[in-house]
């Protein structure tokens, strides 16, 4: 089992680990695995780091935080659904007014879910815990566990069945007949270990987050019912796009029980003691983010001096989102808001033929290079152009087919394995650096990083369908993944050994490839990056309100069906 590890100087006093079952076993490729454990420790201390610990966001972040603080009131209060949007989404003394686009989701959202709610079964309006507590302190220093579960508890009025039903915002996955019944083993674990809750769990309320180092209590008022062990589990997803359920466990005590033992507990054991760092878009709200020793420092990426703004990540995405794409687009605040909150891309606008393409393209030359490494590509390794093609998750159909096949074949001129002095090449590797004097989360993800001796060269790579892509004058503000490249390439973030260290843009087009090279130490390079990367950012770091700005660009935003530059009053709207 790992050793988890506290911060240096850290207090824990009250031997409380609080675990969120389904939130700390969920898979994904960017949670951090020590984060998970920290949270883990209700009433944890840090002691005083270089920078505020954290710094919370006014705004709301959760994209179905007020759909369930409309919910709580609705099914508990016994409040209608307009008086319900119109208390979740008004200023309280926590939070200002919830942001326009995200008030539109919420009213959409909520129809979407009352819909697909079968009233089978009763709310509950207290928490399912698994209280375990301990005479002497565990190997964690641990004296008590609460294992607690996210989503929203249904039960029958007898208690015989207990059902949680996880809001979603997307569309439910579809199951491919060919993997029924397969389950990858952390979302197995993390399943099991909900399904338990649900089943084994007692009538609790857990603190306010301004107490949450205090012990979750029992509900002695809750009724026989809710007492009783039940006697069919249900765990439930509904999807607040469109309404439809899907049933994910239904079960009784003694199979939850036996899944638990096989996958839920080890796999909460491994969590809680997680000694290992992951840095990237948890490190936005962590507390250990200012002092973590994974989390690489490099003060002025962005070209600001401002520490007062709350903690959070950028990426030139975000960038590009809120001040638009030279001679593309305009720039939108709301439209970078709510694509930050991931509100859901109802009608696909975003995956356009050739942004599928696109993804196809790196796809299949990362594939090439990952199953032949060390040999270079030949124009002969493209896919077949006559026919729909598929690389990954990506499917490039015929009408695209060619076109891209062309530009996978353009690629071997400049493939980096004909280089002899190259020994390593790795895709889409995520690069993350804390901007101390942004108190700013930088992400980079570098389309491709090979090794030329002992030095990373980093390469964009980018698709362009006209016959003959001009060149381009003013390079970094075109593209100013390169300007964010050209600093982090001449730092200790990427390069310790900088003798063979450069940026490399490669346009792969049907008619052949072109390679552009970029110093990353001419001081007239490096002050231009400097300059693209504060225009890109300083705007957005500053701004608190996110209002929209209209234009023809919404046409073509996937955000615009919930974007609203004015906020309405409180009514339900058709959304068309």
């Amino acid at each position: 089992m790992p050793a988890w590890t506290p911060p240096r100087e850290s207090t824990w006093t009250t031997g409380l680990i609080r675990v969120f079952s389904g939130s700390l076993l969920r898979p994904s490729t960017g949670n951090c695995p020590y984060k998970g454990a920290l949270k883990a420790r209700a009433g944890l201390k840090l002691a005083p780091g270089p920078l505020p610990s954290y710094k919370a966001d006014a705004r709301e972040g959760f994209n179905l935080g007020p759909l369930q603080n409309a919910l709580d009131l609705i099914e508990y209060k016994g409040a209608g659904p307009e008086e319900a949007l119109h208390r979740a989404l008004a200023a309280t003394r926590e939070r200002p007014e919830a942001d326009p686009g995200l008030a539109t989701w919420t009213r959409f959202a909520l129809d979407r879910y009352l819909e697909g709610n079968i009233p089978d079964l009763q709310p509950v309006s207290h928490s399912w815990i698994i209280v375990t507590r301990l005479r002497e302190p565990d190997s964690r220093g641990a004296k008590r566990y609460e294992q607690c579960v996210w989503g929203r508890p249904y039960a029958s009025a007898d208690g015989r069945v207990r059902e949680l039903r996880v809001p979603v915002a997307r569309e439910l996955r579809e199951t491919d007949p060919g993997t029924a019944g397969h389950v990858e083993p952390a979302e197995r674990a993390g399943l099991t270990a909900i399904a338990q809750i649900v089943a084994r769990g007692e009538p609790h309320r857990l603190p306010d987050r301004f107490h949450w180092g205090k012990d979750a209590q029992p509900v002695l008022d809750a009724g026989e019912a809710a007492w009783r062990q039940p006697e069919e589990v249900r765990i439930t997803e509904v999807s607040c796009l469109d309404g439809q359920r899907s049933e994910v466990l239904r079960e009784g005590p003694e199979d939850v029980a036996r899944g638990y033992a096989a996958h839920g507990l080890p796999g909460l054991a491994t969590a809680i003691s997680a000694d290992a760092f992951l840095p990237g878009h948890d490190c936005e709200d962590c507390k250990f983010a200012p002092s973590c020793p994974a989390l690489s420092r490099l003060g002025g990426v962005l070209g600001i001096e401002d520490r007062t703004r709350p903690r959070r990540t950028w990426s030139v995405t975000n960038g590009r989102s809120y001040v638009g794409r030279p001679g593309l687009d305009e720039g939108c605040p709301a439209r970078e808001r709510l694509r930050r909150l991931r509100l859901p891309d109802r009608d696909g606008r975003a995956l356009t033929p050739p942004v599928i393409r696109g993804h196809a393209v790196h796809t299949w030359i990362q594939q090439h290079h990952e199953s032949h490494p060390g040999i270079a590509c030949r124009p002969s390794d493209a896919p077949d152009g006559r026919i729909a093609w598929t690389a990954g998750s990506w499917t490039v159909p015929q009408e695209q087919a060619e076109l891209g096949s062309r530009m996978i074949a353009a690629h071997a001129r400049y493939c980096p394995y004909k280089l002899s002095t190259v020994t390593e090449v790795v895709h889409e590797r995520t690069l993350v650096v804390h901007d101390t004097a942004a108190d700013t989360i930088v992400i980079a993800k570098a389309d491709m990083l090979y090794r030329d001796g002992a030095s990373w060269v980093y390469r964009e790579t980018k698709t362009d369908s006209r016959r003959y892509p001009p060149e381009t004058a003013d390079v970094l503000r075109e593209r100013p993944q390169l300007a964010l490249a050209v600093l982090l390439s001449s730092s200790p973030v990427l390069n310790e050994d900088v003798s063979a260290a450069r940026v490399e843009l490669e346009i792969l087009g049907p008619h052949g490839a072109r390679l552009t090279l970029i110093d990353p130490f001419d001081p007239e390079i490096r002050a231009a990056a400097r300059q693209t990367m504060q225009a890109l950012a300083a705007d957005w770091h500053a701004d608190t309100t996110a209002v929209a700005r209209m234009g023809s660009h919404c046409q073509d935003c996937e955000m615009a069906v919930w974007c609203r530059p004015v906020l309405p009053d409180i009514r339900r709207e058709g959304l068309g």
